[in-house]
C-alpha cells in the first residue's frame, strides 16, 4: 500500500507513460514495414533500370524523362496503417472517451520531459480540444511542424523553457542518430506522405544500418531531406529555430508569459562570420516587422541588438528570465530590465560577456531572485557589486558563487563588508557563497545572526567555515531546518566524516551542471563511503548516476563516479538496492566502458563495480553487449586486476546468453585470447611452486609433474576462464570446432596432468571435453588426447561431478562406435560406475536443452548409453524440478520418456536400473503434466 501521495501520483505517471510508449512501439513498427515496403519496390524498380540501361547502352541522360523513377502511391499505405491501426490507449484520450484535467496534463507533460520522452507522438495527447497547457519544454534537436501547432493551439501557456544545449556534442555521428531515433515518433494522425518525407530516411538508416550518403535510392523526391532531419545545431540555427517558435505561438501568449528559459541560447552567435549574418538577416526579415527600428543599418557586434531579443520583449508581462550560459552583451541586459518592468527573477549565470551590472539597481523594489554563479565582477568597481546587491532589499534568493578563481578581493569594499552590514538582505532566504575563498568565519557568523530565517547556506569550497553553525544545537546561529552545501576539507577525524553527507548531497543537488564542482563533490563523497555505511545509499546512487549522464564524455568525473559506485554497491550493503538501481548502474557503467575503450583505469573501476553475483544475476539489461566490452577488456590489457574480474563477470554473463550470442563472442580471436590466458596462468602457477620449492630447499625434479607426483592448485582466475570456455562451447558446434583447431585439447591435456589433484579445475575441463564429444565431427579429436584411460580412471576414482561428466563422454564415443566392434568390457565398466552413484541433493550440472540427450535415449543398442542419458535427466529433474519441466514442456520429452518406459517394460532384454530411474522421473513430473492436461481438457470442453 502507497500512503505518500507524491509517491502514488509519481507510479500513476509512469503507468500511463507505458501504455503510451507501448503504443508508441506499435505504430513505429508498422511504418518502420511499410517504409522498408517501399524502400523494396524502389530497389527492385532499381535493379530493373540498371538492366535496361545496360541492355540498351543508355545513360542517366536518356533516362530523364523515362520511368526511371516512378512516385510513390502513398494511399496504399495510409490505408494499410489505417487497417492495422488497433484502438490505442492514447486514441481513448483524443476521442474525449477520458480527457485529461488541467492538473494532469500538466504533471504529465512535465513527467515526459524528465524522462525524456516528448516527442509528435505524445505531444498528441496535449491537443487543444483535450487538455490545456501551461507549460512546455522543447528541445530544439527534436523540434517538429507538430511541437509548433502545438504552440498555436495553446492560448494559455505561462511557462516555456527551450532547451538548448546540446549534450551530444562530442558523440559519433552513429550514436546521435541512433538517440536521435529513439527519440522521433511521428503523430498517430500524420499523413504517410509527410511520414514518409521526414522519417523515410531515418527508419531505413535503423533497419538497414546505412549511412545517409549511402541511401542512394531513397525515393529520388526526399533524398535531399536528410540534410534537413535534426542535427546538431550551427550558430544561425539557433535564431532560425528561435524565430521559428516564438512566431509559432498563440497572439495571447506574449501577454499570458511569465517563465521563459531559454539557457544556452546564442543570441549573437549569427553575427560573427559575414556569411551566417548575410544568411540569419534573409531568415529572420519577416521579425523586422515586430520592431520599431531599422535593423538594416545594424552591422556592429559591439551595439547591435539581435532581432529575436526585440521579440523576448514582446512578453510585457514575464516575472522569471533564464538566460544563464548565453553571450548576452551590457547593453542587452540593459534593455531587458528596461523593457520588462515586472520581472522579479533573474538568472544570468555564466554570461561571460556581461561586464557591467549597473543596471540591475534598476530592479531595487521589484528583484526577488538573482543568480551571478560564474559572473566576471573584476570591471564592476564604481560600484561594486556588492553595493549595487546591497541595493536590492527584496532579493529572496542570491547566488555569487564561483569555481573559476573570479570572486573580488578589493579590500575597499570586498564581500565580508557586505556580509557584515548589519541590514543585509534582511529577506533573504537562500545565499549561496561557494566557492568564495575569502569568506571569513566572523563575517558569516554576523550574517546569519541577523537572518534568523534564513533556509540555505552555499559554503562548498570556501576556505573559513563556521562548523558550530552546523552541529552545535546550543550555537545561536544554529538551524534545524538550513540546508547546506559543504565539503570535507577541514575533516580530521574519518570517523566524523558522516556528519557532513548530507551537506555532500545537497551539494551535488544542486551543482550537479557545474563541472568543477561535480568533481569536489565526488572525491569527497569517494572518501566517505571507502568506510562508511551511507544512510542515504540509493539517493546518492542516483545523483551520482544522474551526473554520469550528464558528463559522458568526462573521463575524471566517470573516473569518480564509476570509484563512487564501487563503494556504494559492495556486499553486503548491495542487497539494499532496489532493483531497478542496479539496472541503471549497469547500463551506465556499460556507456562508460563503450566510451573509454583504452582508459586502463576507468575500465578497472567499471569492472571492479560489476563484479557482484546480485548486479550480474538479477537486473535484466543487455547482456551480450556488456560480455563484448568485457572481453575487448581482456583482449586489450594485461593487467590481473583488470583479467581476474573480467573473467569473473564473463563466466557468469555467458550463462545468460543465446547460443548465437555465445557463437559471436566465442570468435577465433576471443577463443586465442582465452587459450593464452590460461596458458599464462598456468606458467604463473608453476613459476609460483619453483619459487616455494626453491624457498624450501627442495630441488625440484621437473619430471615429477608429469608423473603427477608434484600437483598445482589453480586459481579463481583459472577457474572462471574454464568456467568461460565451459559455457560457450555449451550446445555450440562452432565454438567447439574454434577451439579444438586452437589447439585447446593439447593445453587441457597438459591441464589434466597438472591439476589432477583439484577437483574444481577438473570438472571444468571434463565439461568442455563433454560439450566437444557432442559434436559428431569433432568428437573423434579426443583420442588423441589419450582419453579413454583418463576416462576410466575418473569412473571410478573421482568425484561424482567429474565421474559424470567422464561417462558422458564415454557415451558419446560409444555411440559414434554403434556399427562397430564395441568394446563390451569398457562399456561394463561404465555400467558398474553409475550404479555405484548416488544422486546428490545439489545440482552437479545445468543443462541449456535436452537435445544433446536424444540420439543417446534412442540407443537401445548399447543399454548403458541410454542408462547415462536417463540418469542425467532424472538427476537434474530431481534437483531443479521447475526449470526442467519448462525444457521439457518445450521439447516435448514428457511423451519421449513415457514411450521409453513402456518400451522398457515390454522389452525382452529390458534394463530394470534404466526402467527404475524413467519411472522416477515420470512421477518427479507427473503433477505438473496431470494439471497441465486437465486444464487443457477445461478449455477444449
Amino acid at each position: 500500500m502507497v500512503d505518500n501521495p507524491d509517491k502514488l501520483r509519481e507510479i500513476c505517471l509512469r503507468k500511463f507513460v507505458s501504455l503510451l510508449k507501448y503504443d508508441e512501439f506499435i505504430w513505429k513498427k508498422q511504418i518502420e514495414g511499410c517504409i522498408n515496403q517501399i524502400y523494396e519496390k524502389e530497389k527492385s524498380q532499381s535493379s530493373l533500370n540498371g538492366q535496361r540501361k545496360r541492355k540498351y547502352n543508355t545513360t542517366d541522360d536518356d533516362d530523364d524523362n523515362s520511368t526511371l523513377v516512378q512516385k510513390v502511391d502513398y494511399s496504399i499505405y495510409e490505408t494499410q496503417l489505417k487497417c492495422n491501426n488497433r484502438p490505442s490507449f492514447l486514441e481513448q484520450f483524443l476521442r474525449g472517451i477520458c480527457p485529461l484535467n488541467a492538473i494532469l496534463s500538466e504533471r504529465l507533460v512535465d513527467y515526459l520531459v524528465r524522462q525524456n520522452q516528448l516527442n509528435d507522438f505524445t505531444l498528441t495527447l496535449f491537443s487543444s480540444n483535450v487538455t490545456s497547457l501551461k507549460r512546455i519544454v522543447l528541445n530544439v534537436k527534436y523540434l517538429s511542424q507538430l511541437q509548433c501547432h502545438i504552440l498555436q493551439q495553446h492560448s494559455n501557456l505561462s511557462e516555456i523553457k527551450i532547451i538548448f544545449k546540446d549534450l551530444n556534442n562530442n558523440r559519433s555521428t552513429h550514436e546521435v542518430n541512433k538517440l536521435l531515433y529513439q527519440h522521433i515518433c511521428p503523430s498517430l494522425y500524420s499523413k504517410f506522405d509527410d511520414i514518409y518525407t521526414v522519417y523515410g530516411p531515418l527508419v531505413l538508416h535503423h533497419l538497414r544500418g546505412q549511412s545517409p550518403e549511402n541511401l542512394n535510392r531513397i525515393s529520388l523526391f526526399n533524398r535531399y531531406l536528410f540534410q534537413r532531419s535534426p542535427a546538431l545545431l550551427e550558430g544561425f540555427s539557433h535564431q532560425r529555430i528561435f524565430n521559428t517558435v516564438l512566431n509559432s505561438l498563440h497572439p495571447l501568449t506574449f501577454q499570458r508569459l511569465k517563465i521563459l528559459n531559454i539557457a544556452h541560447y546564442k543570441f549573437f552567435a549569427a553575427y560573427h562570420s559575414t556569411s551566417t549574418w548575410k544568411h540569419a538577416r534573409v531568415d529572420m526579415s519577416p521579425l523586422n516587422k515586430c520592431s520599431t527600428h531599422s535593423t538594416t543599418t545594424i552591422y556592429s557586434s559591439v551595439n547591435i541588438i539581435p532581432t529575436n531579443l526585440r521579440l523576448i520583449l514582446k512578453f510585457i508581462n514575464l516575472t522569471s528570465l533564464n538566460i544563464n550560459n548565453t553571450d548576452i552583451k551590457n547593453h542587452c541586459l540593459d534593455l531587458i530590465i528596461d523593457s520588462l518592468e515586472k520581472l522579479h527573477k533573474l538568472d544570468i549565470s555564466s554570461c561571460s560577456s556581461l561586464t557591467s551590472f549597473n543596471c540591475l539597481s534598476k530592479l531595487a523594489t521589484k528583484l526577488k531572485s538573482l543568480n551571478l554563479y560564474n559572473c566576471s565582477f573584476q570591471m564592476q568597481q564604481n560600484p561594486t557589486i556588492y553595493e549595487i546587491l546591497h541595493q536590492l532589499k527584496h532579493l529572496e534568493y542570491l547566488d555569487i558563487s564561483t569555481d573559476n578563481e573570479n570572486s573580488i578581493t578589493n579590500t575597499k569594499y570586498n564581500i565580508n563588508a557586505f556580509l557584515s552590514e548589519p541590514n543585509c538582505l534582511s529577506n533573504l532566504k537562500e545565499l549561496d557563497l561557494s566557492g568564495q575563498k575569502n569568506v571569513s568565519s566572523k563575517s558569516l557568523y554576523k550574517f546569519l545572526l541577523s537572518h534568523k530565517n534564513l533556509e540555505f547556506l552555499g559554503l562548498f569550497l570556501t576556505d573559513e567555515k563556521c562548523t558550530n553553525c552546523l552541529f552545535d544545537r546550543n550555537d545561536l546561529c544554529y538551524s534545524k531546518i538550513r540546508l547546506y552545501t559543504y565539503d570535507l576539507n577541514d575533516i580530521t577525524i574519518e570517523n566524523d566524516a558522516h556528519l557532513y553527507e548530507p551537506y555532500l548531497i545537497e551539494s551535488l543537488k544542486r551543482y550537479y551542471d557545474r563541472v568543477n564542482f561535480v568533481q569536489k563533490i565526488l572525491y569527497y563523497i569517494f572518501f566517505l563511503t571507502r568506510s562508511y555505511q551511507s544512510k542515504y545509499q540509493n539517493l546518492l546512487i542516483d545523483l551520482i548516476l544522474h551526473t554520469m549522464s550528464i558528463y559522458r564524455n568526462s573521463q575524471s568525473i566517470q573516473m569518480a563516479s564509476t570509484a563512487c559506485i564501487y563503494n556504494l554497491t559492495r556486499s553486503p550493503i548491495i542487497e539494499q538496492i532496489h532493483l531497478k538501481s542496479l539496472t541503471k548502474i549497469v547500463e551506465s557503467i556499460m556507456t562508460v566502458m563503450e566510451y573509454f575503450p583504452n582508459q586502463q583505469q576507468l575500465q578497472k573501476n567499471c569492472l571492479l563495480a560489476l563484479c557482484s553475483d546480485r548486479i550480474l544475476h538479477e537486473p535484466n539489461f543487455n547482456f551480450f553487449l556488456l560480455a563484448s566490452l568485457v572481453m575487448n577488456n581482456l583482449q586489450n590489457h594485461t593487467d590481473s586486476a583488470i583479467i581476474q574480474p573480467g573473467v569473473a563477470i564473463l563466466a557468469l554473463l555467458t550463462s545468460r546468453l543465446t547460443v548465437e550470442e555465445c557463437t559471436k563472442l566465442g570468435s577465433i580471436l576471443n577463443i586465442h585470447c582465452l587459450l593464452q590466458l590460461i596458458e599464462h596462468q598456468v606458467n604463473r602457477l608453476q613459476a609460483m611452486q619453483n619459487i616455494q620449492n626453491h624457498a624450501s630447499e627442495q630441488p625440484l625434479n621437473h619430471n615429477l609433474l608429469l608423473n603427477n607426483d608434484l600437483q598445482l592448485t589453480g586459481d579463481d582466475t583459472l577457474r572462471f576462464c574454464l568456467s568461460l570456455l565451459w559455457n560457450l562451447t555449451d550446445e555450440n558446434p562452432i565454438v567447439c570446432e574454434r577451439f579444438v583447431h586452437s589447439n585447446g585439447l593439447q593445453l587441457f591435456q597438459r591441464l589434466i596432468h597438472l591439476f589432477s589433484t583439484d577437483t574444481i579445475i577438473l570438472t571444468k575441463i571434463l565439461g568442455v571435453l563433454s560439450n566437444i564429444s557432442e559434436v559428431s565431427h569433432l568428437i573423434m579429436c579426443l583420442y588423441s588426447i589419450d582419453i579413454i584411460p583418463l576416462i576410466q580412471k575418473f569412473l571410478t576414482d573421482a568425484i561424482i561431478d567429474i565421474a559424470f561428466s567422464a561417462a558422458g563422454i564415454l557415451a558419446h564415443l560409444l555411440f559414434q562406435q554403434i556399427n562397430r566392434e564395441l568394446n563390451l568390457e569398457l562399456c561394463q565398466y561404465m555400467r558398474n560406475a553409475i550404479l555405484k552413484w548416488q544422486n546428490p541433493d545439489r545440482n552437479i550440472i545445468t543443462y541449456r536443452s535436452f537435445k544433446p540427450f536424444l540420439p543417446l535415449l534412442h540407443c537401445t543398442q548399447i543399454p548403458v548409453i541410454q542408462l547415462w542419458a536417463v540418469w542425467a535427466i532424472h538427476h537434474v529433474c530431481s534437483t531443479d524440478r521447475a526449470r526442467y519441466i519448462r525444457i521439457m514442456r518445450e521439447e516435448k520429452l514428457y511423451d519421449l520418456i513415457q514411450k521409453l518406459y513402456f518400451d522398457q517394460i515390454s522389452s525382452d532384454h529390458c534394463d530394470k536400473s534404466t526402467i527404475q530411474l524413467l519411472n522416477s522421473i515420470l512421477h518427479l513430473l507427473e503433477p505438473y503434466y496431470s494439471n497441465n492436461h486437465k486444464n487443457s481438457s477445461a478449455v477444449a470442453s
